[in-house]
């Protein structure tokens, strides 16, 4: 078999979430063609994307060996170290990866990231002013992006906002149609949420189906803590996390919520699942999460885990109705900034992080729809603020282990030091290594001039949730 042939092959296993028998493909694919460094990237793509780092970094590191002068894998491999902690070997990657490509923003980006995390920020802030100067680029968005952040760190803040700034008008001119599509996605999920009332959430809550265990859906919005709040779970025996897998809404709820005629459409389908619909459903999900997990939940609380989980609760609960819901709460003010700082992959939902009117925007959505859920939820749920959480962990935690029938874990206080087995995905994964700190509490304030225009849509939210 080609490796062409057996690269699609292998992708489509993927797709069918056979994992296993997908790398074994990549590996057979990498053994025929020992100079073709192509099947070694692509599992190590797909490897990265279970949050099996190592392996992946390992198979970055032999495509390396395959073709030396491919500064991008040398530049992958560096990021791929960076997030298991090994910074000095990552960091003389890096370095070889911009002397090979100067003009690369991305190597350029990821060195200045690593050197960033080691703690030396200003000269992270001067490599990336340099690279801006000295090797004009469609892609210095990137470098602009990371400048930001240094800025940030130092104190500089409006420095910050004006590179920031830069970087969202280079990307704005070729991402605007992804707005569009997010205008489009947004009235869909709002209005399919309030197309569910008491009487229908608990009318699907009563259907009788098989057990699967305990469950529970962290929801939340992007940069509200949600991270966090899952790596302290996860640090529990009796807890095991998704961290953001998308089964659910790429495989149910973009096809019948998303791409429905309409929201009656939609909702007609949706009410109409008989029992065999919902056991179907149900396997599949639990099927392609064990996939992802890599084991079985067995006797343990499953968390998935999604900040968009918020807006698409709807059809979650309708598929699993015994999970409790965790939503996470944060200073919206604070959750806008941090959004609009962080560097993430484009796609619809991503696009209103673009410019801070749509950042406001969505942040006000996923309030708005977890005001509405509250209120109509049958199913158990707790909100858990991020400043709490950070203060005094101890009682914050407390009251959501007893909603989730769990018993006290200490080690939940230190998950930053546990080791795992899949790291974080997240574009912010450095954080979360750290001890709990409180210097994010009220950073919208070194904005203020810059974020208090578009606040609008969140002025009722801010006082509905006691952050007026």
């Amino acid at each position: 078999m080609l490796a062409a042939e057996a690269l699609a092959s292998g992708d489509a296993l993927w797709a069918d979430y056979r994992f296993d028998e997908a790398l074994r493909v990549f590996e057979s694919a990498a053994r025929q063609e020992p100079d073709n460094p192509a099947p070694l990237l692509l599992a190590a793509k797909r490897l990265f994307a279970l949050g099996r780092f190592e392996e992946s970094a390992r198979l970055e590191g032999q495509a390396l060996e395959r073709r030396p002068e491919d500064s991008n894998t040398r530049r992958m491999l560096a990021e791929l170290l960076d997030r298991q902690g090994q910074r000095e070997r990552a960091e003389r990657l890096a370095r070889e990866a911009l002397r090979q490509s100067p003009q690369d923003a991305r190597a350029a980006r990821a060195l200045a990231h690593i050197v960033r995390g080691a703690g030396r920020t200003a000269e992270a802030a001067e490599l990336l002013r340099r690279q801006v100067a000295d090797h004009p680029s469609r892609e210095n968005w990137r470098v602009n992006h990371e400048l930001a952040l240094c800025l940030d760190r130092l104190g500089d803040y409006a420095g910050a906002m004006a590179a920031l700034l830069a970087a969202k008008a280079e990307l704005y001119c070729f991402a605007r149609p992804l707005l569009n599509q997010w205008h489009q996605r947004a009235r869909r999920r709002e209005e399919f949420a309030r197309a569910l009332d008491g009487t229908v959430l608990r009318r699907w809550r009563e259907v009788q189906l098989r057990p699967v265990g305990l469950i529970a859906i962290l929801a939340g919005h992007p940069r509200s803590g949600t991270t966090l709040l899952e790596q302290m779970l996860a640090a529990h025996p009796g807890v095991v996390t998704t961290d953001e897998t998308a089964i659910l809404r790429s495989q149910f709820i973009e096809p019948m919520v998303l791409a429905a005629g309409s929201t009656a459409e939609a909702f007609q389908e949706i009410n109409g699942f008989d029992t065999d619909q919902l056991e179907a459903g149900r396997e599949f999900y639990f099927r392609a999460t064990q996939a992802h997990l890599g084991e079985a939940p067995d006797e343990r609380l499953l968390i998935e885990k999604d900040p968009l989980a918020t807006c698409d609760l709807g059809f979650m609960l309708r598929l699993l109705p015994e999970a409790r819901v965790i939503f996470p709460l944060r200073d919206p003010r604070d959750v806008c900034v941090s959004f609009f700082f962080t560097l993430v992959p484009l796609n619809p939902d991503s696009a209103p992080a673009l410019d801070l009117a749509h950042t406001c925007a969505a942040a006000a959505l996923s309030l708005r729809v977890w005001q509405h859920w509250r209120k109509v939820i049958p199913q158990p749920w707790v909100e858990v603020r991020y400043e709490r959480l950070v203060r005094d962990a101890r009682e914050e935690l407390g009251r959501l282990t007893q909603l989730l029938q769990l018993p006290w874990e200490e080690r939940m206080l230190a998950a930053h030091e546990q080791r795992r087995a899949r790291g974080v995905r997240t574009p912010t994964y450095s954080d979360v290594a750290q001890p709990l700190y409180t210097r994010a509490i009220g950073r919208w304030r070194h904005y203020a001039r810059w974020l208090e225009p578009h606040l609008g849509p969140l002025a009722p939210l801010l006082k509905e949730f006691g952050y007026d």
